[in-house]
């Protein structure tokens, strides 16, 4: 953690939007208001009163699991700034995908969606995303593999070299990497079937 007069950065890492907007609404109750995210691990916040301000995260995605397009996020921010609400900028790896928004506590009950059967779409929506990209991340990892197996067949460098050593270590690193990748995308899934589940109980219940 990076911490400079009122400022501080700390990195978490949050595998679902829900933990993402859990985690936020805690520093705000702590006295701390999001600034900025960087690629969905660095958060920078801004010393403020305890529980001053109310955070939302809001998928920027469309029913099919696909980036919204722009006039969509467009009508979300303009709605999250008409209710009072502040954008909080963010660079990600899922450009477009999230929405990060505080507003003050003194407005009110900050609620983006309460009706369930939009909720049971978004959750859906998420969970396709990450069965999406999870699928698109294992086929590299395999395509990647069978590459690497392929070149080291058709080209050896002497073993023991600086040229043998290097080849291998990004081999590594790029497998590491899309694995990685791989395993972020498709531990969420769970949760949001469970989720998708919940609410489906909920509205039967309702009905």
């Amino acid at each position: 953690m990076k911490k400079k007069a009122n400022r501080i950065t700390k990195t978490v890492i949050c595998l679902t939007i829900d933990q993402e907007e859990d985690y936020l609404n805690k520093m705000c109750a702590k006295g701390w208001k999001p600034v900025s995210i960087l690629l969905g691990l660095w958060f920078t916040f801004e010393k403020c009163e305890p529980g001053e301000y109310i955070a939302r995260v809001t998928t920027g995605i469309d029913t099919k699991g696909h980036k919204a397009s722009r006039e969509r996020r467009e009508r979300m921010i303009e709605f999250l700034t008409d209710s009072g609400a502040e954008i909080i900028p963010e660079i990600n790896v899922d450009a477009k995908t999230r929405i990060y928004a505080v507003r003050p506590a003194r407005l009110g009950k900050f609620e983006i969606n309460t009706d369930i059967d939009a909720l049971i779409a978004d959750y859906t929506a998420r969970r396709r995303y990450h069965i999406d990209w999870s699928l698109a991340a294992a086929l590299f990892f395999v395509t990647g593999v069978l590459e690497g197996a392929f070149m080291a067949a058709m080209y050896r460098a002497p073993e023991g070299t600086y040229v043998d050593l290097v080849c291998a270590c990004l081999e590594f690193i790029g497998a590491a990497l899309l694995l990685l990748s791989f395993v972020c995308l498709i531990v969420p899934i769970p949760s949001y079937t469970r989720k998708i589940r919940e609410l489906k109980e909920q509205r039967q219940i309702e009905e």
